[in-house]
């Protein structure tokens, strides 16, 4: 596999992750004083993953994810790296409001409410979304005792105990299936909102720590603008970011410089196999194979369990059974004329007992600067599917749902210029109670095929901050272990045979 002192790796995968830790191996590798060679095999025809920017009669319309947290600042970090920091763009904090349908009535969210968490007093005293029981229920946790044993339990558990069923109803279900396409009653609170978990335990109430959080966090905002001695460029300050071209830019970027010969698509892998004596053979679904020293699988857990189930049918089960669910979204462009109502938030979400067709939906020229001409309002439905019904419906119908529920909701009656809808199948990994317990095994089960690490979203972290950080992580451990063991060790990195007859 590997000649004349050249380190080959492989990345399977060309999503965000996937170019994420390829771009850390490159580098790795050559800050070590070493000769990289990084191979990106990506299955499908392009990269960049469920990351999708499209333009549409002048409009920016976001196939995938529209933005990313920014207080975790990978995303940000590699952004910059790859020469991105320019066109880093904030979200438009003047109409930051968020939106709740309940009982066929749109409420808006508190001011100061914070991932569920109140914060400030009068604007959710008087809220018209909680009940007075409600409203009670939550300022309990004022207070409640920690829970601090360190056992996992649902999300749904963790919020009901905490905030009541209120809070659970109408905010935690409708955000986290909005943002996840999670449930509560099936979501980990250790692996998906650590957080909650560290801020129950050291504070006891989450009301407090969470005002704790925000006083020591204006401190640090505070003497860094004294200092001015972050030594970077500018960053977006609003709780979310984007890029001004959208984020399709972002794996655009990291494909370029990773390099297009580096980049083969339209070819899955299929299979791996150990190589003769060391390093790994990759099989593809045309028949080609590639000799690598070590293999990055930024695949999702069940593709990925499919190429090892060769070499480790135990590690291939425990990704296997890491669930997955679909997402679908429907942008439309209406003439701002046309529209009932100018968009003053961000969206709005919508809970489960509401039985509507859609879990939520974005204001994306309301959200987003420069996104469509100034006479034209974008909105993004995101379609609520019920047994996986999305990843089989036509784009007709998801368009045809979207317009229904926008007239009921909004009374939008207009005819829309254009519709463009986008489905994601198996695409949202999600951590279920025991999801760490089960890393831990795949951990212990990787120790026993040497030069394979998996990278994405599947395992510690789904954002696109904690993906790019999961990936690098990975990355960089590859090549700790590759040159722990002595480098480059194989015959023929990128050996390729014709698909037999």
């Amino acid at each position: 596999m590997s000649t004349g002192g050249t380190l080959r790796i492989a990345v399977v995968g060309g999503g965000v992750g996937g170019l994420a830790a390829a771009w850390e191996a490159k580098h790795e590798i050559v800050r070590r004083g070493m000769d990289a060679e990084v191979l990106v095999l990506e299955a499908r025809e392009r990269v960049g993953g469920s990351i999708l920017t499209e333009r549409v009669e002048g409009c920016l319309v976001e196939g995938g994810p529209d933005c990313f947290v920014t207080d975790k600042p990978w995303g940000m970090d590699l952004m910059e790296e790859v020469g991105l920091g320019p066109h880093l763009a904030s979200t438009n904090d003047a109409r930051r409001k968020t939106y709740v349908l309940w009982k066929g009535r749109v409420h808006p969210l508190p001011d100061g409410l914070i991932l569920l968490v109140p914060t400030r007093v009068m604007p959710f005293v008087t809220s018209s979304l909680f009940s007075w029981p409600g409203k009670l229920r939550m300022a309990f946790d004022l207070v409640l005792p920690r829970k601090c044993d360190g056992s996992d339990e649902t999300l749904g558990d963790f919020i009901r105990r905490r905030l009541g069923h209120e809070a659970l109803d109408k905010l935690g279900e409708p955000l986290v299936a909005g943002i996840h396409s999670g449930d509560p009653e099936t979501m980990s609170i250790k692996a998906t909102f650590p957080r909650f978990v560290d801020m129950e335990c050291e504070q006891r109430s989450l009301i407090v720590a969470m005002l704790r959080r925000m006083r020591a966090a204006r401190k640090a905002r505070a003497a860094a603008v004294r200092s001015g001695s972050s030594g970077r460029p500018t960053r977006p300050r609003t709780m979310f970011a984007t890029l001004d071209g959208g984020l399709g830019m972002f794996t655009t970027a990291l494909a370029r410089r990773i390099g297009e010969t580096a980049i083969h698509t339209g070819d899955p892998v299929v299979a791996v196999r150990r190589g003769d004596g060391a390093g790994w053979v990759l099989r593809t679904e045309s028949g080609a194979e590639h000799g690598v020293d070590g293999l990055i699988l930024a695949t999702p857990a069940y593709a990925s369990a499919g190429i090892l189930a060769g070499v480790s049918p135990a590690l291939a089960a425990e990704l296997e059974a890491i669930p997955y669910v679909s997402s679908a979204t429907v942008t439309l462009a209406f003439r701002a004329a046309e529209f009932p109502r100018e968009p003053d938030g961000f969206g709005l979400v919508v809970p489960k007992a509401e039985n509507r067709r859609i879990k939520a939906f974005t204001w994306v020229t309301s959200k987003f600067f420069d996104r469509a001409p100034e006479d034209i309002v974008l909105l993004r439905c995101f379609i609520r599917s019920a047994d996986g019904e999305t990843e089989t419906m036509a784009e007709e119908e998801m368009v045809a749902r979207a317009r229904e529920e926008l007239r009921s909701i909004l009374g939008v009656d207009a005819e829309p210029l254009w519709a463009r809808a986008y489905r994601w199948n198996r695409a949202m990994p999600q951590y279920v109670v025991g999801h760490l317990d089960r890393v831990a095994r795949i951990d212990a089960l990787l120790t026993e095929v040497p030069g394979i690490v998996l990278a994405g979203g599947a395992y510690r972290g789904s954002g696109i901050p904690d993906t790019v950080r999961v990936s690098r992580e990975q990355a960089r451990g590859l090549v700790e272990q590759l040159a722990a063991t002595g480098g480059p060790v194989a015959a023929d990195s990128v050996s390729r045979r014709e698909p037999s007859a």
